[in-house]
């Protein structure tokens, strides 16, 4: 296991001493180009990241109490529960949190990483963006940084916390074929995420269980008002549209009820969406849901990341947390 360089390292690798490896990182005068190019490039090599709290490590001999988040999405409302599960358990535990979000952006999350360990955070926690980690996150695990991974599954031995998406999924398709429905919507969000394919997954196994069963799939509805504007184009044709809708995401399912109540199919247009929506239980009929428990997904991580920090050197743990259907009304909806 790898350990990150310090400024020792630095100087030994460069040949040169202490004090001049710590006026380069720290931008004091006193140091010639050609001494500055050798410290920066042995810098660059072992991958050194100044250390932002290294004072207050040395006074206090002990850990900064501080965690790095990293969201794919701080904006969605379920990264935003997860956040505020973390916050809280940090909280208890007399630990601060610095978060930040990366939009779906690998390049933008290995920055916030690098930033986070900069500052010499006691562990990360991360809903992962892309297939697979960047090099700085990776760089971090082979050093043994303490991280848990949320909602996504990254491809990597490392502590996992995530809901049952495939399951979550065949239920919510198989509520809609119980019901009567054999042409169902599937509305996604971004194919590539981990979390997304498995809910495909789901609801495509749902679906082949019934003979007949036809499917219209529309992808890449990353908003509510592309979502909206994906139900509207579904039923411009009324002969061959759907019958009923499963949006696997929050964002997809706001933008279908939006796009439903406006063409008037709320009443006749079956609806079951994955995760928590907020308008779910004021809109009538109020919306079938199977959301995940953002509340239980957080405590768990933050008790791994905990644990972890506090030397838990046990193997890696994937923790799959159960959803259930929410019945609602715009679930039972039968086929006209």
């Amino acid at each position: 296991m790898q350990t990150r360089p310090t400024l020792k390292d630095v100087a030994e690798l460069a040949g040169v001493s202490f004090k001049t490896v710590s006026r380069v990182v720290n931008g004091e005068n006193g140091v010639s180009p050609a001494m500055h190019a050798k410290v920066q490039e042995a810098v660059d090599t072992l991958g050194y990241r100044r250390n932002h709290s290294a004072q207050a490590l040395r006074k206090s001999g002990q850990r900064l109490g501080t965690i790095g988040v990293v969201h794919a999405d701080i904006a969605n409302p379920f990264a935003a529960a997860v956040h505020q599960a973390i916050e809280r358990y940090a909280r208890d535990h007399d630990t601060l949190l610095l978060s930040g979000s990366t939009t779906e952006d690998v390049e933008q999350q290995d920055r916030l990483v690098e930033a986070f360990v900069a500052r010499r955070v006691d562990g990360l926690a991360v809903i992962p963006s892309g297939d697979e980690p960047g090099p700085a996150l990776r760089q971090e695990l082979q050093r043994g940084t303490p991280i848990v991974f949320i909602d996504r599954d990254p491809g990597v031995r490392a502590d996992l916390v995530l809901s049952d998406h495939r399951d979550g999924a065949r239920s919510a398709t198989s509520h809609l074929l119980a019901h009567g429905h054999t042409r169902i919507g599937f509305l996604g969000s971004r194919e590539q995420t981990v979390s997304v394919q498995q809910r495909r997954r789901g609801f495509d196994e749902a679906m082949r269980s019934v003979d007949g069963a036809i499917s219209t799939v529309r992808t890449d509805l990353t908003s509510v008002a592309v979502a909206e504007r994906a139900v509207h184009e579904l039923f411009a044709d009324r002969g061959a549209a759907p019958t009923a809708l499963f949006a696997a995401q929050n964002l997809a399912a706001t933008g279908a009820v939006r796009a439903l109540h406006q063409l008037g199919l709320q009443h006749e247009i079956a609806l079951v969406a994955f995760d928590h929506i907020e308008i779910a239980d004021i809109v009538e009929p109020g919306i079938t849901t199977v959301p995940q428990n953002a509340d239980e997904v957080g405590r768990r991580a933050a008790e791994l990341l905990f644990a972890r920090i506090g030397g838990n050197a046990n193997e890696a743990q994937r923790i799959v947390v159960p959803v259930d259907l929410v019945e609602r009304g715009s679930g039972e909806l039968r086929p006209r």
